[in-house]
């Protein structure tokens, strides 16, 4: 397992690496090397045999280009409704903008309970709910490490 791990990690890192350098976008290599950290560690924590990780990895791509167009979308509405509230626009314009923004928001949550729900043929709905628990762990761990790493060390 050791093995398929470090060989997995290898590629997605190429690939990953290559594709960052096409498109750093936000965040960059630091962001991408974060998420291929979050992604070996999932496949450790279910305990995933190389079909079912690929099968995962595969199917969780998918959602994540998904996930992505919609909060660029929801992105350019917030920008969208800056410019109005700058712009004095009227409170119907506001509404309508703040709607929209709601509308992308429910879809982002559908997205994501149509991704787990879709995950039901390759794992068992306990594994299901460890990828839930583990994602919040994983990126409360992040966080942390992000914010401690900010704060200059009491020696």
């Amino acid at each position: 397992m050791k093995f398929f791990i470090l060989i997995l990690t290898i590629t997605l890192g190429v690939a990953f690496d290559a594709n960052a350098q096409n498109d750093p976008g936000p965040g960059g290599k630091g962001r991408e090397r974060i998420e291929q950290l979050r992604r070996v560690k999932l496949i450790e924590a279910l305990e995933l045999n190389e079909e079912q990780a690929v099968r995962i990895l595969v199917r969780e791509k998918e959602y994540r280009e998904e996930q992505r167009a919609l909060k660029k979308r929801r992105d350019n509405l917030v920008d969208d409704l800056r410019s109005l509230i700058e712009d004095k626009a009227d409170e119907a314009g506001i509404r309508k903008q703040l709607a929209a923004i709601n509308e992308v928001n429910l879809q982002l949550v559908q997205k994501k309970h149509t991704y787990l729900l879709s995950l039901e043929d390759l794992l068992s709905i306990e594994k299901i709910g460890k990828i839930i628990l583990f994602e919040e762990r994983f990126w409360k761990e992040v966080r942390r490490l992000l914010i401690n790493a900010d704060r200059p060390s009491r020696r």
